[in-house]
């Protein structure tokens, strides 16, 4: 169990708690709006408590502290020895508390007066002997909110001076925003009222303090506290650990670097270090504890973020397109392919690669065509995420230990039962895999086109040109008489197009002259695609005509990805005949990139 205890506000302000805000913390983002509803709760609370005994306090929540000082808490209580503690969840209900405290203080006339005595005794922490006496703030914020917080609020007097500020249009402070609406709130109350609504802050206001030494736990605990909420990122907890075991003279300008870093991958962010625990082979569960794994393993906290941070956020800036840099065509094709494929299993492998981009671009775009080739094969397989990520695994694990991985490297290949298994997927890949259905027939569509079709895949789905369920007096089953010839034409990957939602509802049972009129009328949004038009030219759509827009598309598959369907097809006649049973399918959770 975490130690946890509930304290008055005047108990968590007082001799053994130093309070920091850590560099992962965003800043002090409350404003004049929030400050007042904080004040309103007070003055309310404090009313209600002068007219009945029956709720004696105003709770506002839990505060969770991480302990780094390696000693052992059992328990939370003023006379615990005085240690640091870092602020995981409860930043804005502090500081702001703290500033109305200061606030409050500077409307005294006499500094000797008790409210502003013991006032000052929250704000600023006592340490040391009586003959070596020593003083800091009780809370030290971060960046430019520490300077106004120590400056123009918990200072003497601070409350009451007006700031210049150098930048104030790109570095506004809500601080300011917070104080002085707190200052316009106190100075319509009478003295009377101010020693009234500072008592009752100070010694009625009750917070739930949870400390924890475990960085992995406070995370999980913060989320759980802030289920509504903003969660605090893995990043931010990353940072602060990171940079605290960097040299002192780098962690500033590591800490802008990593700032960098998180503006180059927005949302992409998150799911980096995911990757960089994978290609280092850290298996375990929690992402945070995994990169710490890694940071040994780099040799330091200093190597990992030069040598191991910053060249893969930068190769996965320019695979995940958020990193404008010049690549060849080959190199831009591969990552569009690679990007279709939502799940992430291939991400570690490819920034493996692009790490040496500057050095040497041809081998960066062989290694991408064979990662591309890979992935999609993988989907054609119906393999699971836990299966893909395994046999990457195995693609890292040469591309670290060997120079010469190419495309004759085992690692590559698949097995004889895999190329089989593909082939008979492939005769019924929609019923199997729409995923991977869809991705297929987008690539196959520019490879007749002859040009990447830039389009959002979401905008199509995947139509089947002989209807799955065709009425019984319709030219379909004229056309297609026999029940089995006709299930087997339906699933044929020769007889699958890409085309809009809507179009796709107009079409269904249609007849061929009619879904041929319905197919051509593309928009600007989703254009009719290479693989759609491929078929309008077909006077009729029979056994022979599906039959042989399967062989062209499996050709195609043998020349892109170096497979050998087709011959494998004439070998053991219909795919229906190949000697293997249809694999169970995993399940796909994906994991996102």
């Amino acid at each position: 169990m975490l130690p946890a205890a509930s304290l008055t506000i005047s108990s968590l302000l007082s001799t053994p708690f130093l309070l920091n805000v850590p560099v992962y913390q965003r800043p002090f983002s409350w404003g004049g709006d929030q400050a007042e509803q904080l004040f309103d709760d007070l003055l309310e609370a404090m009313t209600l408590d002068a007219e009945s005994s029956t709720d004696p306090g105003y709770f506002i929540g839990t505060i969770l502290l991480m302990d780094g000082s390696g000693l052992e808490l059992k328990r939370i209580t003023s006379k615990i020895p005085t240690r640091e503690f870092d602020i995981v969840d409860g930043q804005q209900r502090l500081v702001s508390l703290m500033t109305l405290f200061a606030v409050l203080r500077d409307f005294e006339t006499n500094p000797r007066r008790p409210l502003a005595r013991r006032a000052q005794s929250m704000l600023v922490a006592q340490m040391g002997s009586r003959f070596f006496r020593t003083e800091r703030y009780r809370l030290h914020a971060q960046g430019q909110d520490r300077e106004i917080l120590e400056e123009y609020i918990l200072k003497v007097g601070g409350t009451q001076s007006n700031p210049i500020l150098t930048d104030p249009v790109s570095n506004p402070s809500t601080l300011l925003a917070v104080r002085d609406k707190l200052k316009a709130l106190v100075s319509g109350l009478a003295e009377d009222e101010r020693e009234r609504l500072f008592a009752y802050a100070a010694d009625k206001v009750h917070v739930v303090v949870i400390a924890s030494s475990d960085i992995d736990r406070a995370h999980r605990l913060f989320i759980v506290l802030n289920e509504r909420g903003k969660k605090l990122q893995r990043n931010d907890i990353l940072k602060a650990d990171v940079l605290s075991r960097m040299p002192e003279v780098d962690v500033e300008w590591a800490s802008q670097k990593w700032d960098e870093v998180g503006q180059m991958l927005g949302p992409d962010f998150e799911h980096f270090f995911t990757h960089v625990r994978a290609i280092y082979g850290n298996t375990r569960p929690q992402i945070v504890s995994g990169v710490r794994a890694v940071v040994r393993q780099a040799g330091g906290a200093e190597a990992f973020f030069k040598s191991v941070f910053v060249p893969l956020a930068q190769s996965y800036a320019v695979i995940r397109q958020r990193r404008a840099i010049a690549i060849t065509p080959a190199i831009a094709r591969h990552l569009h392919y690679l990007n279709r494929m939502a799940d992430g299993d291939w991400a570690p492998a490819a920034m493996l690669v692009m790490k040496d981009l500057e050095r040497d671009p041809i081998r960066v775009a062989a290694l991408l065509g064979e990662i591309e080739r890979f992935a999609l094969l993988m989907r054609l397989l119906c393999a699971g995420t836990g299966k893909r990520v395994r046999r990457f695994s195995d693609i890292i694990a040469a591309l670290r230990s060997d120079t010469n991985v190419n495309a004759s490297h085992p690692v590559f290949q698949l097995t004889r039962e895999e190329t089989r298994s593909i082939a008979f997927h492939l005769k019924d890949l929609h019923k199997r895999n729409p995923k991977a259905c869809k991705l297929l027939l987008l690539r196959l569509s520019d490879e007749i086109s002859g040009d990447i079709s830039n389009v959002n895949p979401d905008d199509y789905t995947i139509e089947h040109v002989l209807p799955q369920r065709p009425s019984a007096t319709s030219e379909w089953r004229r056309w297609f008489p026999v029940s089995e010839e006709r299930l087997r034409a339906t699933e044929s990957l020769g007889n699958l197009v890409l085309i809009t939602q809507q179009q796709n509802d107009r079409a269904r049972n249609a007849s061929w002259s009619s879904k041929k009129d319905i197919y051509a009328a593309a928009n600007v949004r989703a254009p009719l695609l290479a693989i759609t038009d491929d078929v309008l030219d077909t006077a009729e759509w029979r056994s022979q005509d599906v039959d042989a827009r399967e062989q062209k598309l499996i050709g195609m598959i043998d020349r892109l990805w170096r497979t050998d369907f087709t011959a494998l097809r004439k070998s053991v006649g219909r795919l229906e005949d190949v000697d293997t049973s249809p694999p169970s399918l995993p399940s796909d959770r994906s994991i996102s990139h």
